[in-house]
């Protein structure tokens, strides 16, 4: 009996524990976007012992987001913070001979490139060029780097007019503004010398530098058709130091992009897409010789991207060789998920090292060539560093940065779900329960729209999504067509005709997780951002199946977005020029079905947003609000497509709550009231 009594106390104990730990985590709050870390730029030291990256997070006394160089032991231990400036320090790269660790910087208002010497002491600047570094490289014996800067002012040039003036086809980006003749081209510069050498000029920008292993010449990416700003078909070229003389490398008829060196210098991998201005393209990973003959496509049987691009951190996804030149690695998307591959540098099938339900990103190798370091995330875990040998054996994680913040989080995790669309396709989604979920409630829901369209969404920490849950709300989101990782086809199947099978698809998701039995079908709400936000007009234009909209940096009327955005080229791929194709631009645009809306729908929009601009938001807006349908404009200033002040984003992600709280949730405002 004494022992019996024994054994139910210490349940009883373990129980009380794990009850104490469970009422301790909280609902994701707004604020807490303060606390999320983003690692990125993953770097060994050439001996391989230590490992440089970044850490960004957003900063609310500062408003901004900041950026801070790290280091750890390559083989784990405690992580130590380089810098604490309140401007952006990233892009860290080590010099050859391990001397420096030079780094990009904003802290004199530019950014430029500052070097820190490894036996210590503060890092003194390099460059102090009166435009931004865009990036650099270093040459083979650490004496040299080669860097990415617009031309400078003059020096005897007198005041600078405020009137602007443009020349250029291109004659605006989102987030630079107006463009101007300026461009951007190589220098190349010594470190105990700060008079920079240009080694590149003309009407074209050069990008993705290196310099080749017997350091003679730099590898850089360029668009040198005749008319640039036409098009977006760059090529591979390459320039003698010593000479200045040029060649050209590759001469595909689509963008090839991201070169990367072979150790011998005999071969360069490299991305390509075979669509001319790579809409909707499959991108593939290629090899070349040095020579620039002999190209292979070496994924061509993989019909699926290879990733050139982190849009979450914005950062390059080079392929890199091994140390031996054997094989090549790279990101794959698929099905939701970005794996960590290889493949044999002469061909065949590639191996998938890390693959799963997960997120994997930020590659690179040890110099022995016998370790590899990347980051790696899911729905449920922001990113972490994770080491692994080059074969994917032995996997371990290196750091637990964001451990405390998932800690005391109670986090929804979301259930994989795949649905027939309207005519047979299947499409693949995702569900996510709210926190507090009562099995036999039914609960409003929230279909979240991608942006793009060509992007996809699958297994990476979203922290919009479960702010969303911890609201109140069951959470859908799906990847329908016209998104990436489902093959080319799947991609192209909304060639100039969106709002159509795409609108379906999504529909499609929505019938089928109401079937499951916890959605309240009469509570409903769509939201995106970008082409999500497009998706959302074109939903509430075409049906009136939602009871609440949030649309997001949405276009809605694309013949006046012609000449008004940055995506001249993109019209012209795809829909043709407007005055050649206007009933085509009629009926893809929104607004002209704005009369159907009866969905009371809030716009959120930048002021300074070139790729939606800020009237596509005001059309809707108001012809919404002569109509009679409940709606609203908030506009953000300062702010161009992407919204970079994280006061914005959480008044942004508050509005959207609080929007879809008065429709869809009335009775929850009642008992905050």
């Amino acid at each position: 009996m004494r022992k019996k009594s024994i054994l139910i106390l210490i349940i009883l104990m373990v129980y009380s524990l794990t009850f104490g730990e469970d009422v301790k985590k909280q609902k994701i709050k707004l604020d807490d976007l303060y606390n999320l870390k983003q690692i990125s730029q993953l770097q060994y030291s050439p001996d391989g012992l230590w490992i440089a990256f970044v850490v960004t997070k957003a900063e609310k006394k500062e408003n901004s987001y900041n950026s801070d160089i790290w280091m750890m032991p390559a083989k784990g231990g405690t992580p130590l913070k380089l810098t604490s400036h309140i401007k952006e320090d990233h892009s860290p790269q080590w010099a050859p001979d391990g001397k420096y660790l030079a780094f990009l910087s904003e802290r004199t208002g530019k950014s430029q490139i500052w070097l820190f010497h490894t036996q210590g002491g503060e890092p003194r600047q390099l460059t102090k060029m009166n435009n931004d570094v865009e990036s650099f490289t270093w040459f083979s014996d650490g004496t040299r780097i080669a860097f990415i800067a617009k031309d400078p002012e003059p020096k005897d040039q007198k005041k600078k007019s405020d009137v602007i003036v443009v020349n250029r086809l291109q004659h605006k980006r989102d987030g630079e503004g107006y463009l101007d003749e300026k461009r951007d081209h190589i220098w190349l510069i010594s470190v105990e010398n700060s008079q920079p050498q240009k080694l590149t000029d003309g009407p074209y920008d050069e990008e993705d530098i290196s310099f080749s292993p017997d350091g003679k010449e730099i590898l850089f990416v360029s668009n040198r058709s005749e008319n640039p700003d036409a098009n977006e078909n760059t090529d591979l070229w390459a320039v003698e130091i010593e000479s200045g003389r040029m060649r050209q490398l590759t001469a595909n008829v689509g963008p090839d992009f991201h070169p990367s060196w072979s150790h011998d210098g005999q071969s360069i991998a490299y991305l390509a897409s075979l669509d001319f201005n790579n809409v909707s393209g499959i991108t593939y990973l290629w090899r070349i010789d040095a020579e620039g003959k002999k190209p292979i496509n070496l994924t061509e049987k993989t019909d699926r991207n290879v990733a050139g691009w982190d849009a979450a951190e914005e950062v390059m996804i080079k392929p890199i060789w091994s140390a031996d030149d054997e094989f090549i690695y790279f990101i794959l998307e698929d099905s939701g998920n970005w794996h960590l591959c290889r493949i044999h540098s002469s061909g065949g099938d590639h191996e998938r090292l890390v693959a799963g339900e997960r997120t994997a990103g930020n590659l690179a190798l040890s110099p022995n060539g016998q370790d590899m370091i990347f980051t790696l995330e899911d729905s449920l875990s922001p990113p972490e560093i994770y080491t692994a040998k080059t074969n994917g054996q032995g996997l371990r994680r290196l750091t637990t940065l964001n451990e405390d913040f998932t800690a005391g989080l109670k986090l929804s995790e979301p259930m994989n779900i795949h649905c027939q669309s309207f005519d047979g396709q299947e499409i693949e989604g995702w569900v996510m329960k709210p926190v507090d979920f009562q099995p036999g409630r039914k609960y409003p829901m929230i279909l979240w729209v991608h942006g793009g369209p060509q992007y996809q969404l699958g297994t990476f920490f979203d922290y919009r999504f479960q702010l969303l849950a911890a609201a109140g709300y069951v959470v859908l989101y799906s990847n329908p067509r016209g998104s990436t990782g489902y093959g080319e086809a799947f991609t192209r199947a909304i060639w100039a005709d969106w709002g159509n099978k795409d609108l379906k698809d999504i529909l499609a998701g929505v019938d089928h997780v109401v079937k499951m039995g916890f959605v309240d079908p009469e509570k409903v709400g769509i939201t995106g951002w970008s082409y999500g936000g497009e998706m959302t007009n074109f939903a509430i234009t075409r049906t009136d199946r939602f009871k609440a909209a949030v649309a997001g940096a949405s276009d809605s009327d694309y013949f006046s977005c012609y000449g008004y955005d940055d995506l001249h080229v993109w019209w012209e791929t795809e829909v043709g020029l407007p005055w050649e194709k206007p009933e085509l631009y009629r009926r893809l645009s929104s607004i002209y079905d704005v009369h159907k809306v009866k969905t009371p729908t809030l716009y959120l929009h930048g002021q300074n947003d070139y790729r939606c601009p800020l009237p596509q938001a005001e059309l809707m807006y108001l012809r919404l609000k002569k109509l009679g349908v409940d709606t609203e404009l908030v506009i953000y200033p300062d702010e161009s497509h992407s919204l970079s002040q994280p006061e914005h984003q959480i008044d942004r992600y508050r509005r959207t709550i609080e929007w879809f709280d008065k429709y869809l949730q009335p009775e929850k405002n009642k008992k905050e009231e």
